[in-house]
């Protein structure tokens, strides 16, 4: 028996035996539950195992009847809970037009105490059973509804959901299909405290006469009735009470089993593991079970082992220590095990990992937090719900730091607005080198004494991540870093030591930074386009905005057949937003987009089929593109039909010839996103933006968290696609990159284009003259 299943072992026992009191109970029941049998509150017997209740009739008959009408009821209660608060919850998280009509009823609904209400609708109705369900459940429905908003918010940003949008999905479909598949870990989790909370509040309504009601046995009602009697004897108290204790502690550990072992868990983002699951763990402890490290050492690591779910071992370290003072950068190819190395370090390894061995990580020398932690998703780090201003409070809250300026300063140090405006915005309204310093002040808030980085610098612009690493330098004084990079080249100068791991073993170690290759910015440029006078797709005084702040301002370019345009500028200059906007998935407020001399409806499900299909998109986090509930078969295969109309047999065709395209093989069809690698998982979605034969293809930020080989195998792909007629609009932060893919460079600052005559008069002719042969 695997882990796994020994775990949910006692709470399922626990529960199947309770099932089968209830169900079986009534014929095994010695008397009538309502039958007075002997004297007032007798103590147990032979004929009466668990002695009698206030009026004399037999306790164990009592309880055999008794517990299906509070199983029942609170079934009842949350059917009708859950059933409006999803409703609720996904009809407001999808529509910000409807949100906020949805919610500020559901809020009303918060303020009414629960048992008024259920005064009002007792009298109403009558009391009883149903007065008592139906009260429950709409008491309940505001706080599922918010769960459920909440998360469908984070769900809405994700890459596969906006993959669907921009293909022309209805909303139906991706509620169904996406979002509430997706919705079911959070759901579950919520099931475990709910039912709780739900039992507790029909037990109460029985307490108070509104509910159940004499003659009728109920567990709940055994309790008040018989409380008078617990001196004479407690049985008919006590029994029914562990019966009720037991069926919530066994339903709250079983959900929560459930919801740790679920695969999908780790799929959309990390979740901080219990100090009571480490410590159980043989030999491993969280940072605050370990001593300090030693003498001159802030964080030392020794027979570190961490296995996944399926039991395969994807970090095994014998010894790793980081001076005091140091910075330490964690190098290797995608799978390498750093991430899991980092996580191991600030004890947040995901559920199901098991890991043995010890982590010791030294007090601050300064009397701060021992630990700051830069995850290296920030799209899936931060609460999509709440505003830039308020996590930043919650953190200095849940620390318990001073109130004072060190929030603005630090936004400032970051290159960050510290005003009220910026303060105010949420997560999906700055871009993702933003979000990541946004990230990086909360994890400086407190003044930590080791900082570890996990990819710091991706998704920020050449300009930005140059002031990132200067801000890094001065932070790092005093101050222990660990930093996991792919951008070594940028990264080194303030690094003091490298360590290589592969395989989750520590392969290499120096102390020396080689420079990096440089990189032949003709290489794979065999490109070539056509040099029509009309361009493909054409972007004429386009402006967007988000909310109130204006992004993009009268902004006007065209990309020819077969050409690929770089698209620079730093982090927040409304790249994205462009990109968005050319699919279909932010509605500009002025200008257009024009298709082969046609123009395009603003949002993507007003366009023609024809013109979603012709305008595609590669996001920016290959982990969150991709739905991590399907198979990369299903994914393919629901484009293809939606956007192409085939079917089943001329799918599989399709498929394997996209797979083919972007050099994957066909046994990979039935894995998940979470059984593939980086590099992996970002080409099956090139294959599924290419599925719609697009004219044109956008690519943001496609390489900013790959490793070089990974990268370049990604890039190879993107050049092929354009060899063969397709427009490209490459967004990118690595000049390498640029040099190597693009035929033309537009610069963006501010939400506008600028002159940059270094770059955008880099005519295609000029390249085509560079890239033949001598």
């Amino acid at each position: 028996m695997s882990t796994r299943a020994r775990r949910l072992v006692v709470p399922a026992t626990v529960l199947v035996l309770l099932a089968i009191i209830i169900v079986v109970g009534p014929f095994l029941a010695p008397y009538s539950p309502t039958a007075i049998v002997s004297v007032s509150f007798g103590a147990p017997s032979s004929s009466h195992w668990l002695g009698t209740d206030f009026v004399g009739r037999d306790v164990a008959s009592r309880i055999l009847h008794g517990g299906h009408r509070l199983v029942l009821m609170t079934v009842a209660a949350l059917s009708v809970s859950y059933a409006l608060g999803v409703l609720a919850g996904i009809t407001a998280g999808m529509s910000r037009r409807l949100d906020g009509w949805v919610m500020r009823p559901v809020d009303a609904v918060t303020v009414l105490p629960w048992f008024l209400l259920l005064v009002v609708i007792a009298t109403t109705m009558g009391k009883g059973p149903l007065a008592v369900c139906l009260t429950v459940g709409v008491a309940t429905v505001p706080w599922v509804a918010k769960v459920v908003r909440t998360a469908t918010i984070e769900l809405m940003d994700a890459g596969f959901v906006e993959a669907a949008i921009a293909r022309g999905e209805t909303l139906r479909w991706i509620a169904m299909a996406q979002v509430l598949p997706n919705l079911r870990p959070v759901l579950l989790a919520d099931a475990g405290i709910r039912v709780s909370g739900t039992i507790a509040l029909v037990t109460a309504g029985s307490f108070l006469g509104l509910g159940v009601t004499q003659p009728q046995p109920d567990w709940a009602l055994m309790v008040t009735e018989n409380k008078g009697g617990m001196a004479l004897t407690p049985w008919p108290v006590v029994v029914p009470a562990v019966c009720i204790a037991a069926m919530v502690v066994a339903v709250n550990l079983l959900v929560d089993r459930i919801v740790e072992s679920h695969p999908l868990v780790d799929g959309g983002s990390r979740r901080r593991g219990s100090r009571r699951g480490a410590s159980r763990r043989r030999g491993f402890g969280t940072v605050r079970d370990q001593p300090d490290a030693p003498p001159g050492v802030s964080v030392s690591v020794s027979d570190l082992v961490v296995s996944a779910p399926d039991g395969a071992v994807v970090v095994d370290i014998d010894e790793l220590e980081v001076r005091r003072g140091e910075t330490l950068a964690l190098v290797g190819p995608s799978g390498a095990g750093k991430t899991t190395t980092a996580l191991s370090l600030v004890g947040a390894l995901p559920p199901g990992f098991a890991a043995t061995g010890t982590v010791r990580v030294a007090d601050s020398p300064d009397g701060g937090r021992r630990l700051g932690y830069v995850p290296q998703d920030p799209g899936t780090s931060l609460n999509p719900s709440m505003r830039i201003g308020a996590a930043l409070r919650e953190v200095r809250r849940a620390h318990q730091l001073p109130r004072d300026g060190s929030i603005g300063d630090l936004l400032a140090e970051l290159g960050l607005p510290s005003d009220r405006e910026f303060l105010r915005r949420y997560p999906g309204q700055l871009s993702g080198g933003q979000q990541q310093r946004v990230l990086l002040a909360m994890a400086l808030l407190g003044s930590p004494g080791v900082l570890v980085l996990d990819e710091p610098t991706s998704g920020l612009d050449a300009d930005t991540a140059e002031e990132l690493v200067d801000v890094l330098d001065r932070l790092r004084r005093g101050r222990t870093v660990v930093v996991i990079t792919h951008d070594l080249h940028r990264i080194s100068r303030v690094v003091d030591r490298i360590v290589t791991l592969d395989g989750g073993r520590v392969t290499g170690e120096r102390s020396v930074v080689e420079p990096a290759a440089s990189v032949d910015p003709a290489a794979g440029a065999s490109r070539r386009f056509v040099l029509d006078d009309d361009p493909r797709v054409e972007v004429r005084g386009l402006a967007a905005s988000h909310g109130r702040a204006a992004i993009l301002r009268d902004v006007s370019f065209g990309i020819g057949r077969g050409e690929c345009v770089a698209l620079v500028g730093r982090s927040g200059a409304g790249k994205s937003t462009l990109a968005r906007c050319l699919a279909g998935l932010h509605a500009p407020t002025g200008g257009d987009v024009v298709l082969d001399g046609g123009r395009l409806a603003s949002t993507a499900a007003h366009r023609h089929i024809d013109h979603r299909r012709a305008i595609s998109m590669v996001y920016q986090n290959p982990r969150r593109s991709l739905d991590p509930r399907r198979t990369v078969d299903r994914e393919l295969r629901r484009v293809l039909r939606v956007l192409r109309g085939l079917d089943d047999t001329a799918a599989d065709r399709e498929i394997r010839s996209l797979l083919s395209a972007v050099h994957l093989t066909p046994d990979l069809l039935g894995r998940r996103p979470g059984e593939l690698s980086g590099g992996q998982i970002q080409r099956v979605a090139i294959a599924r933006a290419l599925a719609g034969n697009p004219e044109v293809l956008i690519c943001d930020e496609i390489t900013s968290s790959l490793d070089a080989v990974a990268a370049d195998a990604v890039l190879t792909i993107i050049e092929e696609v354009q060899t063969a007629g397709t427009s490209v609009l490459l967004i990118s932060h690595d000049a390498r990159t640029v040099r190597r893919m693009a035929d033309r460079v537009l610069t963006l600052a501010d939400g506008r284009l600028v002159p940059d005559p270094a770059e955008t008069t880099l005519d295609v002719r000029s390249r085509a003259a560079a890239d033949a042969p001598a």
